[in-house]
């Protein structure tokens, strides 16, 4: 049976640099899995232990912005 601690981390695939974010739940008995990368099928994060992951999740980053580094400066 799972307790009521859930925490969120963040991963990197190591083969395309993708972040994944995920759900931490521990267990009173033991887990083991992993999880691959969408872009290159690359393993993310193994696990095995009193915890698993679920609620993977691609971290979705806004592309910077050209042309805009003084937005708000007057002159």
């Amino acid at each position: 049976m799972a307790n009521s601690i859930w925490t969120i981390e963040e991963f990197t695939c190591t083969g395309c640099g993708m972040n994944y974010t995920a759900t931490r739940e521990e267990h009173s008995e033991a887990h083991s899995g992993s999880f691959k990368c969408g872009i290159c099928s690359g393993i993310v994060h193994a696990w095995s232990g009193k915890h698993h992951f679920f609620g993977w999740q691609a971290v979705k980053t806004r592309p910077p912005v050209f042309g805009r580094r003084w937005f708000g400066v007057e002159w």
